[in-house]
């Protein structure tokens, strides 16, 4: 058995869904798309997550040892997910048990072994684009909405995660498949479904107006254009995915139950966002969701203050009253100003003015337009 057949036959073994093989070449196509957007659309990336996507896409010049890249297939949806928790919070989030150190994590340190085992050198990182490394190696094809859909396995769903890994070995590449795979029919379903417009034509996506980019990434109050559209998603959104044709079967399916996460639903309920402790959030929230920092518990309770206001439920203006007259941030206080006006009603009328007074800067700007609004 050769090499490439025993990577094959490892990560059947260990568990995914399907693997592919390609050159290490630089990804030309990622880099000259990557230089045909503005450069504003992406230049929060290096800041934020300290990766260079456009230079990472030099897989040969940035590692001159590497001979292939193949890349690992991992389906994160073979159990259904909680009601509670769909809508809220992206599926993919919910499956990513990297913190925990659970099946998903201890899935790919065993093929980091066992690649130390063959004696192979690798690097693995996150400033390798993933989806075009994934089409490339042949396991996946494009969607309209930006995602990476399997090729050859899971139905040809797009929940996947795709891992592309560099080594020193020289193995045979399979057939590429940098293609559009959605079918002729489709009117573009997903990019009439995304709630913010980041998806703004096939295959072109603005992350500056993501629901998934401005849940955890950005700073201070989320801007007002888009808190309406983003409905009681707090962390991640997975709309365009839950549109697409190419997903119904998938989502069809009678999938078993993930019981580890319908023991935690409670612990994401908005109600429950918006009101915990540091020791809450640090246990029961961060190792689920770790792209806001341990530090800034204030960033979940104003998405989950926002979400709130855009459930509609006049039951939960005295939750934000309190938050309103107590919380110490102003960017949680500011949107529980702007949920109690998106809430309306006598009840939030007179909280707002009554607090006008004690407010200043932005906090007080929110609470004058939420009024203004009333």
């Amino acid at each position: 058995m050769n090499l490439k057949q025993r990577l094959i036959e490892k990560a059947s073994e260990l568990g995914f869904d399907d693997i592919g093989f390609t050159t290490a070449e630089p990804l030309d196509l990622y880099i000259q798309e990557i230089g045909s957007r503005p450069p504003e659309m992406y230049d929060w990336i290096s800041s934020v997550e300290g990766v260079d996507l456009k230079q990472g896409a030099h897989l040969s010049q940035n590692h001159p040892w590497a001979k292939s890249l193949m890349v690992l297939v991992l389906n994160y949806h073979r159990r259904a997910f909680p009601p509670q928790l769909t809508g809220k919070i992206g599926r993919v989030y919910l499956a990513d048990d990297r913190q925990l150190q659970q099946d998903w994590y201890l899935n790919i340190m065993s093929f980091i072994s066992f690649l130390g085992e063959e004696n192979i050198r690798f690097h693995f990182g996150e400033e390798i684009p993933a989806r075009m490394s994934a089409a490339r190696a042949g396991v996946a094809t494009y969607g309209k909405n930006c995602f990476a859909y399997a090729r050859k396995s899971m139905l040809g769903a797009s929940w996947l995660i795709s891992i592309p890994v560099l080594l020193d070995a020289e193995i045979e590449p399979d057939e590429p498949s940098v293609e559009l795979g959605c079918p002729s029919w489709c009117k573009n379903a997903c990019i009439a479904a995304c709630p913010t417009g980041a998806l703004y034509a096939p295959k072109k996506m603005n992350p500056r107006k993501c629901i998934a980019f401005n849940s955890y990434y950005t700073e201070g109050m989320t801007p007002l254009e888009i808190r309406e559209p983003m409905g009681i998603w707090v962390y991640g959104c997975d709309r365009c995915q839950e549109v697409c044709p190419r997903n119904q079967a998938w989502m069809h399916q009678d999938l078993p139950p993930n019981p580890s996460l319908e023991v935690r639903a409670n612990d994401f309920r908005l109600v429950t966002l918006l009101t915990m402790n540091e020791d809450h959030y640090v246990n029961k929230v961060w190792p689920l969701a770790f792209y806001i920092s341990r530090k800034n518990i204030a960033k979940w309770k104003m998405n989950a203050a926002r979400a709130i206001g855009n459930q509609g439920d006049r039951g939960d203006i005295p939750l934000l009253i309190k938050v309103l007259d107590d919380n110490p941030d102003e960017t949680v206080r500011g949107m529980c100003a702007w949920a109690l006006g998106r809430l309306g009603g006598s009840q939030a009328k007179a909280a707002l003015e009554s607090r006008r007074a004690c407010e200043n800067g932005m906090v007080k700007q929110e609470i004058e337009l939420a009024i203004e609004n009333l």
